[in-house]
């Protein structure tokens, strides 16, 4: 039994139906794209027309969204955190020590002289911030 190969026939110069039919494909693909790029080609101007405005628009945004903003919180101990914000991040904090001063300590006792008086002005003293609201 002799087994048929099935290969193309053989047309000029040795091309075969295969090939034939891939450069018909070829053309065809070739065509469809030319017309793609066109078409692209042709919307391009608006495409251009369209991104210029949507970049005026954010550039437009962004300008009204940059602001800058000090915040002062007042801590326990009497001093004051600063903190300075530039469109929503933070740009610098520090903390600034209140202005101490002395004042009578009132836990301790009033120290007494031989003779039992009280000498009220040996009596210890802590030192206490001092709030000015003019300077904050």
């Amino acid at each position: 039994m002799e087994q048929e190969m099935k290969v193309g026939r053989i047309g000029v110069a040795g091309e075969t139906n295969i090939s034939r039919e891939k450069a018909a494909g070829t053309s065809g693909f070739k065509e469809m794209f030319a017309d793609m790029v066109a078409e692209k080609l042709g919307k391009i101007p608006e495409t251009i027309e369209t991104m210029e405005a949507v970049d005026k628009e954010l550039k437009e945004l962004r300008a009204q969204r940059e602001f800058t903003e000090t915040v002062k919180h007042i801590l326990p101990d009497g001093s004051i955190r600063i903190s300075e914000y530039k469109q929503g991040h933070l740009e610098a904090c520090y903390i600034q020590k209140p202005k101490l001063h002395a004042v009578v300590d009132s836990t301790k006792p009033i120290p007494r002289a031989a003779d039992g008086s009280l000498l009220t002005s040996q009596q210890e003293t802590k030192l206490v911030p001092r709030r000015n609201i003019l300077e904050e």
